[in-house]
């Protein structure tokens, strides 16, 4: 708990070091704080930019603009080892092919390996079925997923706003939306190069990688009907 506490305080609190540990240890240990929980590459880095800014506020573990902050939204996590269990929970997903080619690339991982490609994709099957189907301990969940947050941002945010007990106001939204974009998100995310890739030749690789690999990803992770219809293609 100290060291993930320490690496926590450093992008929270750069001052009172002291002080910084014993808030983030508080929230933490409220079983009823919310957790955004997020498999890797499915866009929280995009989602957690726009909610600090709208809220006025960040999320643990890592603040973009209010790094002196008191109080946050939630707390993100991973969850690649299955090991969570929360009353409160935000989950963000996204499509398989997409956060299976994101992944590979950001772990600079031959994208052509069918080992990496299938373990990655049995990893997120895991993922999705404990979230989306199998779990029984959460009292509160919201669900979201990459492309809600692509075509209808004011949505999501809405549903976050109704999650939090927060009203919703679309002209505090609209200004945020307005200002970010991948390319801002790109220079607030410069403790990790690879947060967003901006580059055309990223794009036309996964379409290549799409032709060749969608069909097993989506065999892997789409394990019942409610997947396949949401992913696959029609």
């Amino acid at each position: 708990m100290i060291k993930k506490l320490k690496y926590i305080y450093r992008f929270i609190f750069p001052k009172s070091k002291l002080f910084s540990l014993q808030i983030v240890d508080q929230f933490i240990k409220d079983p009823e704080f919310p957790y955004l929980i997020s498999f890797p590459r499915t866009g929280s880095h995009w989602l957690r930019l726009i909610m600090e800014q709208y809220f006025q506020k960040p999320a643990l573990a890592r603040a973009f603009y209010y790094k002196n902050a008191k109080d946050f939204t939630c707390y993100h996590q991973h969850d690649v080892q299955l090991t969570i269990t929360r009353k409160n929970i935000i989950y963000l997903y996204r499509d398989p092919v997409e956060t299976i080619y994101s992944q590979l690339q950001y772990q600079q991982q031959d994208i052509n390996n069918l080992d990496h490609i299938k373990s990655w994709s049995m990893s997120y099957r895991n993922h999705l079925k404990k979230w989306l189907f199998d779990e029984d301990f959460t009292t509160v969940k919201t669900i979201i997923t990459y492309e809600e947050m692509k075509s209808n941002m004011e949505s999501v945010i809405k549903k976050i706003c109704a999650h939090l007990n927060m009203e919703f106001n679309s002209d505090q939204l609209k200004p945020v939306l307005q200002k970010v974009s991948k390319e801002k998100l790109k220079k607030k995310t410069t403790h990790d190069q690879q947060v967003v890739n901006l580059d055309n030749d990223y794009n036309d690789i996964r379409k290549i990688f799409r032709e060749k690999y969608g069909s097993i990803i989506y065999k892997t992770v789409c394990f019942n009907e409610e997947l396949k219809n949401q992913f696959l293609p029609k």
